[in-house]
């Protein structure tokens, strides 16, 4: 009973889902939290809870499992500065370019952010830099600056050669990056968030919607459409696209980069109803399906797909070309927000081709953003079984096992993605 109070306020608060990384993980941070106090009956923590806000803050840490490194990501850091040089810089030539990172962990995607601007050739008096996190920990460590080897998993030792010095304590970062950033403790589902702060340029906000409780992920993107300028940039993870479909953030990705342009209002915002609509799907692939003809939206995801693929319902064969059709359009579906009509036909294309290791990818990745956790790391895992060297399945899996505070299985992952890429290097 207890502990179901505890994920309400966590849910009130912060609006973390308790199904996104699992009541196990909640628990497990609660009981961590009471040795450390000292009690051993959680209705007396939660008694403490209630009127410590150290303690509060100190439950929030040991929930939040902050993982990140330096240039995680490196397509969306390699966009950033073609987007700067090649459209921000010439229509503001003397302008300051202002972006925010939130949430920035222990600071290492800001950081990084800084010296990519600073290699795209940007004067560091010409940039500005928000970092928002709710813990006070990970500011404080991000404050410092000094990291393990830990945070730069797969990037070249030059890089760390540049920006950083290497002592006992760890690498330093150069003073000249860490004044480019200024770091602020803050609460992304309060309504207020950065209420009186000027519009900025670029915000990253990836791998943060998909833990939060459905109200909080609407209020939030609606913050985070406040906070963009007119044309600004919006950069999330994979697995959160979709939440933004019928809002006024319009895709513009590119490769495996997932970045939303805010609308000046002058376009039509209305994706779905775009005479000619480039879907773009939670994979991070382009298609551009269904846009031949216009079809009825339909509850029932049968006649969806029968409508769609022009299927009899009585024939339950599949030719290959209309079963590559119906993974297109699963991915389209999951695109609109349709998830559960999605995941229905994920499995109608897997009972005809069982051994599909993108049919397992999308479905994992569908369920992952409906907060089915377990079942999405299963779904990830038979991708992987049918295509060992499947990077785009491994890390999927590498992050959401990260997430789950499962650090030890995140960190073979994470070897494994690191020496697939090195062979590929060679």
């Amino acid at each position: 009973m207890a502990q179901s109070v505890i994920e309400a306020l966590l849910k009130s608060k912060i609006g973390l889902d308790a199904n996104s990384i699992g009541a196990e993980a909640i628990a497990s941070a609660i009981y961590q939290r009471m040795a450390d106090c000292g009690i051993t009956d959680i209705a007396h923590y939660l008694g403490k809870l209630q009127v410590s806000t150290q303690e509060w803050e100190a439950l929030i840490d040991t929930v939040i499992v902050p993982e990140t490194w330096f240039f995680r990501e490196p397509e969306s850091f390699a966009f950033l500065k073609h987007y700067v040089l090649s459209e921000w810089l010439p229509k503001n030539p003397q302008g300051v370019l202002r972006v925010l990172s939130v949430p920035c962990a222990t600071g290492e995607e800001p950081y990084s952010i800084a010296i990519a601007l600073l290699e795209a050739g940007l004067n560091p008096t010409n940039i500005h830099i928000d970092a928002v996190d709710i813990s006070n920990k990970c500011l404080s460590k991000a404050q410092r600056a000094i990291y393990s080897q830990y945070s730069f998993r797969g990037n070249s030792q030059s890089f760390q050669e540049c920006y950083f010095q290497a002592t006992k304590a760890g690498y330093h970062l150069c003073e000249q990056v860490k004044s480019m950033v200024n770091f602020i403790n803050g609460n992304l589902a309060d309504p207020a968030f950065l209420a009186d702060t000027p519009l900025y340029d670029l915000v990253f906000c990836r791998n943060l919607l998909i833990y939060f409780d459905v109200t909080t992920k609407e209020r939030t993107i609606q913050v985070l459409e406040r906070l963009l300028r007119p044309e600004g940039l919006l950069f999330v993870g994979h697995a959160e696209t979709w939440l933004l479909f019928k809002t006024q953030l319009i895709s513009v990705r590119q490769d495996s980069v997932v970045a939303h342009r805010k609308s000046t209002g002058g376009e039509n915002v209305r994706k779905n109803h775009h005479p000619n609509p480039q879907r773009q799907s939670i994979t991070g692939k382009n298609i551009d399906v269904l846009n031949k003809r216009h079809l009825p939206k339909k509850n029932n995801s049968k006649f969806v797909a029968q409508e769609r693929l022009n299927v009899a319902p009585q024939n339950p064969i599949l030719p290959i070309e209309l079963k590559v059709n119906l993974l297109e359009t699963a991915r389209a579906l999951a695109d609109e927000g349709r998830l559960d009509e999605a995941v229905k036909l994920c499995n109608d294309y897997l009972n005809q081709n069982q051994v599909s290791t993108e049919a397992y990818l999308l479905l994992g990745q569908v369920q992952q953003a409906m907060a089915q956790n377990e079942r999405a790391a299963q779904s990830f895992q038979k991708a992987i079984y049918l295509q060992p060297t499947h990077q785009e399945a491994l890390t999927h899996l590498a992050l959401l096992k990260e997430h789950q505070g499962n650090a030890d299985s995140a960190n073979l992952l994470w070897q494994r993605i690191h020496r697939l890429t090195k062979d590929k290097q060679f």
